[in-house]
């Protein structure tokens, strides 16, 4: 129980860093109009919200802190 819950907790550390960072994005395409021949699309680049990072940050830690404290 010890290792697995320390690289889940590791790993989470890492992904929840890197999305507080703003590392992470993602592109979207949205069709805007369609006239006849012509098609006009419309591509945004977003990010994972910050709320998420965090909320990652710190299942992490407590999953790091569960695996150290385990006796196995």
């Amino acid at each position: 129980m010890r290792t697995p819950a320390l690289v889940i907790g590791v790993l989470l550390l890492i992904i929840g860093g890197l999305i507080t960072a703003g590392v992470f994005k993602f592109q979207t395409t949205e069709k805007v109009a369609d006239i006849g021949p012509i098609e006009i699309s419309k591509t945004d680049t977003k990010t994972p919200p910050i709320n998420l990072g965090w909320i990652l940050l710190g299942a992490g830690a407590v999953a790091v802190v569960i695996g150290a404290v385990s006796k196995k």
